[in-house]
């Protein structure tokens, strides 16, 4: 008994406001491609069984392309696969109100497909001897009235979860599974999702992480706690991680630290240009951060934006993250302990957790805050 397990692929993520020739957003298009290549992957390994561990939609109200690629993929993938699909909602593609429909249910038109969004439901495939228990993230609140237990009529059982297990790091998501909620040891197969790295919680329970490197953490996190993203492929009868399927995706380059501490800004605009020259295969296309260190306000003022403006015309996205003297890294510094941030991260925060009013894209206003932020940088606009 085979299963794949894949989670966050936030379709409809847009970024950057740069597009392809078709004018396409260009990471909404690295979006679905990575999710197209997962699916293609799961059809040739042939699983017993698919589970989608939550967020697959970046928003409530995903885009049209977003909703039109989703169905058609699950259609090609059931088409060349008898194993059925099991959907959570994620807090991304979960409605704040009860009486609001999710858009996860316009799936279940599909033969196959099995979607869990409003509270904790059993599942039961009596001819795969197997029941999943869905926990989606609107059932958090409620985890005091429910019994999240095996069912003792099925040869293997499966918990997936869209949650934070205790421990893990706490971001904007006040709700988490203690140990005492969820025993690992009492499942076949742990399946969680809302973290976007790659993570074994246990040899039997793990994060597969996102797709692509869309919402959540920065890119620059999610690239330091981990170097590939995919899906998980476990065999629960010999209980062991089969493979973890990596998928391609926009190459991401994270240069540096610069230490500009005693240094003239000539010297720092060149330090600067040989760091950029020396990443390998180019800029072109990629995603680039550049971090100067100890950077006063004088020198700042000082440096070459006009070739950097260039970068960043090369680049997809080019983040040149200058630090003032003893400012610590903003990604990893603690958010609660009063470290400044950039203000597009403090914008993507609010725009993610904003109640946007009624006939508000939350993916545009975030998408149209970004492009302010990006004019009024001295890099200037893209």
């Amino acid at each position: 008994m085979r299963i794949a397990h894949i989670a966050d692929t936030h379709l409809g993520y847009r970024a950057y406001n740069k597009t392809n020739d078709a004018g396409l957003n260009a990471r909404e298009v690295d979006v679905l491609d990575a999710f197209r290549q997962a699916l293609a992957k799961i059809a040739e390994i042939r699983p017993d069984l698919v589970l989608v561990a939550g967020d697959m939609f970046h928003a409530v109200r995903p885009s049209n392309l977003a909703i039109q690629y989703a169905f058609r993929e699950l259609i090609k993938l059931r088409g060349a696969i008898e194993a059925p699909v099991v959907i959570i909602a994620g807090n991304h593609d979960s409605p704040r109100s009860r009486d609001t429909g999710c858009i996860l249910d316009l799936l279940t038109n599909i033969e196959g497909i099995y979607v869990v969004h409003a509270e904790a439901k059993q599942l039961r495939f009596p001819e795969l001897e197997t029941t999943v228990f869905c926990l989606p993230h609107a059932g958090l609140p409620f985890l005091s009235s429910v019994r999240i237990v095996p069912d003792p009529e099925s040869r293997y059982n499966i918990l997936v979860a869209h949650a934070r297990p205790e421990g893990e790091k706490k971001g904007f998501d006040q709700y988490e599974i203690t140990r005492n909620e969820v025993r690992h040891e009492e499942w076949d197969y742990v399946a969680y999702g809302h973290l976007h790295s790659f993570k074994e919680l246990g040899p039997n329970a793990f994060h597969p992480g996102s797709l692509e490197y869309a919402g959540g953490l920065t890119v620059w996190q999610q690239l330091e706690e981990c170097k590939e993203k995919g899906f998980i492929e476990y065999d629960l009868d010999e209980k062991r991680l089969v493979q973890f399927h990596a998928v391609q995706v926009r190459p991401a380059v994270d240069i540096g630290p610069i230490d500009a501490a005693g240094f003239s800004v000539e010297q720092v605009n060149t330090m600067i240009q040989q760091r950029l020259a020396g990443v390998p295969g180019g800029l072109k296309n990629k995603l680039v951060r550049l971090v100067v260190e100890n950077v006063d306000m004088s020198l700042r003022a000082q440096l070459d934006y006009s070739a950097l403006r260039q970068v960043r015309s090369e680049c997809l996205h080019f983040d040149l993250e200058l630090r003032k003297p003893d400012q610590p890294d903003r990604d990893s510094a603690d958010r609660g302990a009063g470290v400044s941030r950039s203000l597009e991260h403090e914008w993507d925060d609010f725009a993610r957790e904003y109640e946007v009013p009624a006939g508000v894209a939350r993916d545009k206003l975030g998408e149209l805050g970004r492009r302010y932020l990006s004019a009024a940088s001295p890099l200037g606009g893209p």
